[in-house]
């Protein structure tokens, strides 16, 4: 090569270097930013006193255990789904009803117990409303909460907040049961029961779960009409959408996916181990999430724990440009909204 092309040869890869560089430069410097954020650092969720997030850019996710989240943005404290106190021999996620102080809204993606049981009492800690379908409204009055705390949707609403924009987006509760053989679902929870070495409820232990699930409605029409999905739009479009349910996705579902090409983080349902992996897929090439969290998975002890790592690598086959996310209880994970800038704090 002659030195004077070489000289050029090498002055254009030098260019091209420093472009990329350049661009790299600002996504880098977003996460060291949120990094350095002690809302970004501490194990204590804001609901129960941590630190808000510095930047207005910036957004907090924390699970909560079960489908329990807090998002937290631009001073607003956001509770998804309220199931703390959760029935006996439950992993202790950290915090209890009696902790959560602060909250701007608490909103439950459907009102069986297991995802509303602390709700009235959040509420009337916090003076949050609690947004829910028509079925949780008698659920509360029961735990005491007042009639103005609680806004009945069905679907297509729309919420606001400072910065946020909240949809309310009708979804469908589990028909899994239907896509295996009949009792399957039963002989599995047994098998796992066993392999557990779980003994027996106590007297003590059986009167607490009672009481849990007292907590919630068993209305069948639940199964159609009562499960809701949340699309929170922070900012100028950071888009995180939470669902508590695995479906199947609903028409209304597909309706909001064709306004928006897809979301930034999803927060999406991980039931009965293999067989609910199917619905968590498709959930996922509907949603089409940057960045997943599952939930629902973390049972009992070790065997019901469901990994993470069979249902990760489904969706890495499906999507693959969706990320799966797997953290611990409390754990924050910080998103600028406007960088797609994403920083896990400490485990």
């Amino acid at each position: 090569m002659r030195p004077r092309l070489a000289a050029l040869t090498v002055a254009v890869l030098v260019a091209r270097l420093a472009l990329v560089s350049a661009s790299a430069a600002p996504a880098q410097g977003a996460r060291e930013a949120l990094g350095q954020d002690p809302a970004c650092q501490a194990l204590t969720p804001a609901s129960i006193g941590g630190p808000l997030p510095r930047d207005p850019e910036t957004v907090v996710v924390r699970w909560l255990g079960h489908t329990n989240y807090e998002l937290v943005y631009r001073g607003s404290i956001f509770l998804l789904d309220a199931y703390y106190d959760r029935v006996p021999r439950n992993h202790a996620i950290g915090i209890v009803p009696a902790d959560v102080r602060k909250a701007t809204a608490v909103f439950i993606g459907h009102p069986h117990f297991d995802h509303m049981s602390d709700a009235a009492a959040v509420a009337q800690q916090t003076g949050a409303v609690v947004i829910g379908a028509a079925f949780a409204g008698d659920v509360l009055a029961k735990g005491g909460l007042a009639a103005r705390q609680f806004t009945a949707v069905r679907g297509g609403e729309v919420l606001q907040y400072p910065g946020t924009t909240v949809q309310a987006v009708l979804g469908r509760h589990n028909v899994i049961a239907t896509t295996v053989p009949e009792g399957f679902l039963d002989r599995q929870q047994a098998a796992l029961q066993a392999a557990a070495l779980q003994a027996p409820y106590s007297d003590a232990e059986t009167k607490q779960a009672e009481a849990i699930r007292a907590r919630g409605s068993r209305d069948p029409a639940i199964a159609t009409t009562g499960v809701i999905n949340y699309l929170f739009t922070f900012g100028s479009g950071f888009r995180v959408l939470f669902a508590d349910s695995p479906g199947p996705v609903t028409a209304a579902q597909r309706a909001l996916m064709e306004t928006i090409p897809g979301v930034d983080v999803a927060m999406l349902p991980y039931v009965n181990f293999e067989a609910g992996i199917p619905p968590l897929v498709d959930l996922v090439t509907t949603f089409k999430p940057s960045t997943v969290f599952l939930g629902h998975h973390d049972g009992p002890g070790a065997m019901l724990w469901a990994s993470n790592y069979p249902a990760a690598y489904a969706i890495r086959r499906a999507a693959p440009a969706t990320r799966t996310l797997d953290v611990l209880y409390r754990t924050p994970v910080c998103f600028n909204t406007a960088t797609r800038a994403m920083a896990i704090g400490r485990p």
